[in-house]
């Protein structure tokens, strides 16, 4: 028993380290395992009280920290970043990448661009690769 509780640590320990887990989920995790071995080990009424007040507890903390879909601020961000790239909502990274090159090369202000211009550029490539790499998770 020993042995599977130093495991389920390694485990969270793990989870925390690569950024799976935040910190503050790890008290209604902790206390949904506690309930478990309450609940094998005979104290089934205290041990799925302690569960479901887990599971509660944890569901609620995760829609706080990380919201179901998109602000309407950030799809207004989105879609202005694809409009001045071209690109759509089902382009590739390696398009985008590939329209910000092209565009880039045009709006520089070594090749008389202007600074935003190359600015806004930017930001709408990074902003979109982002999003990329946050769907991806």
């Amino acid at each position: 028993m020993a042995f599977l509780g130093l495991l389920i640590i390694a485990a969270l320990v793990w989870a925390v380290w690569k950024k799976k887990l935040q910190s503050q989920q790890l008290l209604p995790i902790l206390l949904g395992i506690g309930g478990a071995f309450l609940a094998a080990r005979g104290s089934l009424l205290l041990g799925l009280g302690a569960i479901v007040i887990a599971a509660a507890w944890y569901r609620g903390m995760t829609w706080r920290l990380f919201r179901k879909g998109v602000k309407d601020n950030d799809a207004a961000a989105l879609d202005a970043a694809r409009v001045l790239l071209g690109v759509s909502r089902f382009d590739t990274a390696d398009r985008i990448r590939e329209r910000h090159r092209v565009l880039i090369s045009q709006n520089h202000p070594d090749a008389g661009g202007s600074n935003a211009q190359a600015a806004a550029l930017n930001k709408a490539r990074d902003l979109l690769l982002d999003d990329l790499n946050n769907k991806r998770l």
